[in-house]
C-alpha cells in the first residue's frame, strides 16, 4: 500500500553526466583566468603614475610638514620620495644605500644624473643631517630643499628609461 503522501511513486537518479563533459568548464575556467589577468594589468598600468609624477606628488604632499615645522619626518620624506624616484626612474636600488654608494652608481658620464651630480649630492648629504643628525632645519631651508628636490625630478625626468 502507498503512502498517502508520495503519489507519484519512485523516481529515477538523474543520467550522470557523460566522462568527456569535463573540458568545456576547464576552458571556461581558464578563459575567466586570462580575462581576470588582462583586466589586472590594464587596471594596474593606467593607474600606475612615470616615476617623475609620482615623486612631484609626494614632494608636493611634504609642503604641509614645512608649515607644521615637522623637520625630522619632512626630511625622511623629501629623502625617500628622491631615493624612490631615482630607483624606478634610473633603475639604481637606491632606499637602501648610504649617499656615497648612491652617488658612486649614478655618476658615470652616461647617467642623466651626472649633470646634477653636484646638487644631488648636496641635497642628500643635508638630508642625512637632517635625518641622522637631527640637525635642525629652519622654513627656509626645508622649503630650500623641497625646491631643490623638485627641480631635481623635473631637470632628470627627460632622462627617465
Amino acid at each position: 500500500m502507498k503512502s498517502p503522501i508520495d503519489i507519484f511513486g519512485l523516481h529515477p537518479l538523474p543520467a550522470p553526466p557523460p566522462p568527456h563533459a569535463w573540458w568545456p568548464y576547464v576552458a571556461i575556467a581558464g578563459v575567466l583566468a586570462c580575462a581576470a589577468v588582462i583586466y589586472a594589468v590594464v587596471r594596474r598600468r593606467r593607474r600606475a603614475l612615470p616615476p617623475d609624477l609620482a615623486a612631484l606628488r609626494v614632494l608636493e604632499a611634504t609642503r604641509e610638514l614645512i608649515a607644521r615645522d615637522n623637520a625630522p619626518e619632512f626630511s625622511v620624506q623629501v629623502s625617500n620620495a628622491v631615493r624612490d624616484y631615482v630607483e624606478l626612474a634610473f633603475g639604481v636600488r637606491a632606499p637602501r644605500r648610504t649617499t656615497e654608494e648612491l652617488l658612486s652608481d649614478l655618476m658615470h658620464d652616461a647617467s642623466p644624473v651626472a649633470a646634477h651630480r653636484e646638487e644631488l649630492g648636496a641635497f642628500l648629504e643635508y638630508c642625512d643631517l637632517a635625518k641622522y643628525a637631527r640637525y635642525a632645519l629652519s622654513r627656509p631651508q626645508m622649503t630650500g630643499m623641497l625646491d631643490s628636490a623638485e627641480t631635481f625630478v623635473r631637470s632628470t625626468a627627460g632622462g627617465v628609461s
